[in-house]
């Protein structure tokens, strides 16, 4: 009786073993055991199948030489560290499967303690988890896409909310600036902008340490100009390349048309790094930045386009269409502004209001257009005779009107009198004929001797000009102080 339960006893437990060398041989994942000193008791197949090792082989020296070459010191560290614990331990890292290829290989390990607790080696397995990182690494890789596809929609909603507001391309272009270098923080570049006559392309804005491209250069001369499209080189070994290109042996670049309405606006210039090889990874990298420069360039030539526009009908509103002088509605908006600073600064401002001697003989002479011509050569000289500070105008009909800040009353008659002497050296042609000597009459009035406000002194230069002309013409005639004014501290 006993021996048959003994008997019964042993099959039991040789099919428990072979049970659970099957479950090792098989297990979904590769297992092995190694005694205290880290030496392999057991290997599963899955194991020996995956490296390739075989009965003659040192397992211990078939690991270390399947390890990618950067892992080796990684993972010797952590094992040792391991067993002089005797603590459980994972760690991820490359190992060379039987095919040549690096795999990425998950290892988990636990001590293993013999029957009076002493430790006896680490038990573990080791997984195939190459599509699991591949798969991170594109979660990754989707999520710094993600996050640089909004930074960069931030910084472009940015510099269009801030080139809206622009006034003037003296404005516009650091704003231009700034951004490009928040955008493009690893490529140097440039925008450059077609002239008016559509024969040069002059650059306006420079970002980073160094380009290719000449800052002045003809629009045939570069592809993207010419095509209305995207020009890039991603090897210039192999590439069409521009003829503004400086250098003879330039690094990878593109060029890109910057259009808004319809029209060509300028180019904008980009250097890119040289690519390595043409890995997925790479190429997309590449595609994303023409992209971005795609957006860049359009957003900056509508800005530019819609400055055009305003600076246009700015000048259509504030301007005399024959002359191009300021009219009288930015005269008097311009006086009240010159006039607050003048008060607040304690400063004196001259005015002075021109009439044209004899105008209406001219017309009868030379007809219209002849008085027209008089009259837009005359304005070019008068703007020509003004300090940056000075605000010419045509007041209206033949009368001019100059407000000059900062003016005292010696100084004041001095340049009327060098405007009125330089009137009659002019020489005027119209349709060949010459309209012979000009002359003006010129009546003059000071802030605050004459008045405090524009209608004061307007009016007081005003009078002054028609005694000047009654007095027999071609003079200056300072305008009478009034009783009332305020003198000055």
């Amino acid at each position: 009786m006993q021996k048959q339960e003994l008997l019964k006893a042993y099959h039991e437990l040789a099919n428990r073993e072979e049970h659970f060398r099957t479950i090792a041989e098989f297990a979904p994942v590769m297992l092995w055991v190694t005694d205290s000193n880290g030496k392999s008791q057991f290997l599963s197949k899955k194991w020996l199948k995956f490296t390739a090792c075989n009965d003659n082989d040192d397992p211990s020296a078939v690991w270390m030489d399947a390890l990618h070459p950067a892992e080796s010191t990684k993972c010797l560290a952590s094992f040792k560290s391991a067993f002089k614990a005797q603590l459980p331990f994972q760690m991820e890292y490359r190992l060379r499967r039987h095919d040549g290829e690096y795999r990425w290989v998950l290892d988990i390990g636990e001590p293993l303690y013999d029957q009076d607790g002493g430790f006896a080696g680490f038990i573990g397995s080791s997984q195939d988890i190459s599509e699991r990182k591949h798969a991170e690494k594109e979660l990754q890789h989707s999520f710094a896409e993600l996050k640089r596809h909004d930074r960069e929609n931030t910084l472009l909603s940015e510099m269009n909310s801030y080139l809206q507001v622009c006034r003037s391309t003296d404005e516009l272009y650091p704003v231009v600036s700034f951004y490009a270098k928040q955008l493009f923080s690893e490529h140097s570049g440039l925008v450059s902008l077609i002239n008016a006559s559509r024969s040069l392309v002059s650059t306006v804005v420079e970002w980073g340490q160094s380009h290719d491209s000449e800052t002045i250069f003809g629009p045939e001369d570069c592809w993207s100009l010419r095509q209305g499209k995207v020009h890039s080189v991603d090897d210039p070994q192999n590439g069409l390349l521009c003829q503004h290109l400086k250098n003879k042996r330039p690094q990878p670049y593109l060029c890109s048309p910057m259009n808004a309405f319809g029209e060509t606006m300028g180019m904008l210039h980009l250097q890119l790094p040289s690519r390595p090889n043409n890995d997925l990874e790479t190429v997309n990298s590449f595609e994303a930045i023409k992209g971005l420069v795609g957006n860049f360039a359009n957003q900056v030539a509508l800005a530019i386009a819609n400055l055009k526009l305003r600076e246009a009908l700015q000048h259509q509103s504030v301007r005399d269409p024959l002359t191009q002088l300021y009219n009288r509605r930015y005269l008097i908006e311009s006086f009240e502004r010159e006039l607050a600073r003048a008060q607040r600064n304690q400063h004196s401002i001259g005015i002075i209001m021109i009439d044209v001697d004899h105008f209406k003989r001219y017309n009868d002479t030379y007809g219209h257009d002849g008085g027209d011509t008089l009259l837009r050569e005359f304005g070019s000289f008068f703007k020509n005779q003004c300090r940056r500070e000075d605000i010419p105008c045509r007041y209206g009909g033949e009368e001019f009107v100059m407000i000059m800040p900062g003016i005292d009353e010696k100084d004041l008659l001095s340049r009327c009198d060098d405007i009125r002497n330089k009137t009659k050296l002019l020489k005027i042609e119209h349709r060949g004929q010459m309209l012979g000597t000009i002359t003006i009459s010129i009546g003059a009035a000071l802030f605050p001797m004459h008045g405090e406000t524009p209608e004061n002194l307007i009016s007081t230069a005003d009078v002054a000009m028609y005694v000047a002309k009654h007095k027999g013409r071609d003079q200056v005639i300072l305008g009478q102080k009034s009783s009332s004014a305020p003198m000055m501290p």
